[in-house]
């Protein structure tokens, strides 16, 4: 009978009367029961990507969504994430595989729509890690005494009124991106990420810039809010050249007079302690988010070519049978082909390390060291770490 009841439950694409009850559901998962006062409103924002629901009759039991977003990698090469977010089970239902079986459906929706990796915020690690997505990257979360940052008085920071600064902003943006793997491009698709530098709750946002004297260009933004005690909250702070990173210090110290601390988020090559170190700076570093490769050919396919050469991998994944197997890497002049073969592999990987040394951190040598990396052949192994190098990853964005 138990049996009969788990087959009987429906998944499927929310409909526009489905998401009447995916606001309370989010509400009920993330926002401690909180009641969704205007469902019909919350459910048109929840419309501009596509959900996933499982269903007993017609109550909503379980949901998940997904964001179509391209990421900037290093300069000049962009590739399509799939974006997994609200994935929520009512308390009733937990503990009966609906979510598992939900994640296993977005898997291959994201893989029939072209979106070759996939990306999310885990409420538990090793509960996505079963699915194939583990942490990639990591970033800096400061705590940081403005007594303690310098002013730099032959650098200044403006205050801007953001409609009109927008263009030059996101000109600026693009360039910060470019130096990193994984940043959001925040043009296309496009849900609205510069709504962050609008003011809200209540409460406003303050947004700096610093213009290169010689040309004109912003070189460096700052987003600056208050938080509800002593301590301030950095939004943006993209910095292209050192005299716009000293800019915004700037304008982070004048805030001491008014605050005791600000925080701060940060790539883990950022040069804040350069200026600000002392004992009261407080610095962790944690993971950016969780990744997942979503199709191994496309992705691999699409990356720069490395040395010229071979390598022959054995991929682990039990969820995606089209990434399940042995494929040749093959790299001549500036391709990567990829094809699945019977050649004997000689390097074995599970999707989870292929996926973290596909993001570049931790690196193929780091994962092969702590054992997550199986290698026969050291001259494939060279080549796939010039397919994949290292690299300094970052993601600003939440979804």
């Amino acid at each position: 009978m138990c049996y009969n009841r788990r087959m009987a439950y429906e998944l499927r694409q929310l409909s526009d009367n489905d998401r009447l009850q995916l606001p309370q559901l989010m509400k009920d998962a993330f926002m401690r029961g909180q009641i969704a006062e205007a469902p019909a409103a919350d459910a048109e924002k929840m419309a501009q990507s596509p959900s996933l629901g499982i269903f007993d009759g017609a109550r909503l039991v379980a949901a998940g969504t997904i964001h179509d977003l391209d990421l900037v990698w290093g300069d000049g090469a962009k590739f399509r994430m799939g974006g997994v977010a609200g994935v929520a089970c009512v308390v009733d239902q937990r503990g009966r595989g609906h979510v598992g079986r939900l994640l296993r459906e977005m898997l291959s929706t994201m893989h029939e729509s072209g979106q070759v990796l996939s990306g999310l915020y885990p409420f538990s690690y090793p509960y996505y890690r079963r699915y194939g997505w583990e942490w990639v990257g990591e970033k800096r979360r400061c705590i940081v005494p403005l007594a303690e940052v310098p002013s730099f008085r032959d650098y200044e920071a403006e205050m801007v009124d953001v409609a009109e600064a927008l263009p030059s902003i996101k000109e600026c943006y693009a360039r910060f991106t470019r130096r990193y793997r994984g940043m959001t491009d925040r043009e296309a698709p496009n849900p609205n990420w510069w709504k962050g530098l609008e003011d809200r709750d209540g409460r406003r946002t303050f947004v700096f810039t610093y213009r290169n004297p010689a040309d004109g260009r912003i070189d460096g933004y700052m987003s600056f809010r208050f938080g509800d005690s002593d301590t301030g909250q950095v939004g943006d702070f993209f910095a292209n050249t050192p005299e716009a990173y000293r800019a915004l210090l700037s304008t982070l110290h004048y805030y001491g007079t008014q605050l005791k601390k600000a925080t701060w988020t940060a790539p883990v090559d950022d040069f804040l302690r350069s200026y600000v170190c002392c004992h009261d700076l407080e610095v962790a570093a944690v993971p950016l988010f969780m990744g997942r490769i979503v199709d191994v050919a496309g992705a691999l396919g699409a990356l720069p070519s490395g040395v010229d050469g071979k390598a022959v991998i054995a991929v682990d994944d039990p969820h995606c049978e089209w990434n399940a197997g042995t494929f040749a890497v093959e790299t001549s002049g500036a391709r990567v082909s990829v094809a699945r073969t019977s050649s004997e592999a000689g390097i074995r990987l599970s999707i989870q390390a292929l996926s973290q040394a596909f993001w570049g951190h931790p690196s193929l040598a780091q994962l092969r060291r702590a054992g997550h990396v199986d290698v026969v052949d050291e001259g494939q192994f060279t080549v796939l770490t010039s397919i994949l190098p290292s690299a300094v990853c970052y993601l600003q964005d939440f979804f």
